[in-house]
């Protein structure tokens, strides 16, 4: 696989889908929490969004295996092995703790740019939209190096 598909496949089939989940989450607390400005309630609801962005990950690793095996820059691999689910108990506790973070401030920074009437309204389904034309990308770009199919491989 070339380097550019790498970096493409990765943009569109890791990392857009990644942002929108968290956009997601912090579009469905802010429109489903009443008091959603209330401190203990976010983290309430970041604990729920990282566990949440935990399984996501799950379900991607291995087309994240895939390529990650096909990439020899060391900083990228990096990167990428912070989508994975496949580490150290330590790792995978900090990449929680990460989440969770990435989601208060999910929900806080769709709280400030969004008001109440756009966040219970269409954004959900924009978003959505957004992470389904991003994963057909990112499938059709290297479809045959990341098929589940064990005959193609």
């Amino acid at each position: 696989m070339k380097k550019e598909r790498i970096y493409l496949v990765f943009i569109f089939l890791l990392l857009i889908p990644y942002l929108c989940s968290l956009g997601l989450i912090g579009i469905s607390y802010n429109a489903l929490v009443r008091h959603a400005g209330d401190s203990g309630r976010t983290i309430i609801g970041a604990i729920i969004g990282a566990l949440i962005m935990f399984a996501i990950k799950a379900t991607i690793q291995r087309p994240l295996d895939l390529i990650s095996d096909e990439i020899n820059d060391n900083l990228f691999k990096q990167f990428l092995r912070f989508f994975s689910v496949k580490r150290r108990k330590l790792l995978l506790i900090g990449n929680l703790i990460l989440d969770f973070f990435l989601c208060i401030a999910a929900t806080i920074f769709i709280r400030l740019l969004l008001p109440l009437s756009a966040i219970t309204g269409t954004s959900i389904g924009w978003v959505f939209v957004i992470m389904l034309v991003s994963t057909c990308i990112g499938a059709y770009i290297e479809y045959d190096n990341l098929s589940i199919d064990p005959q193609q491989k």
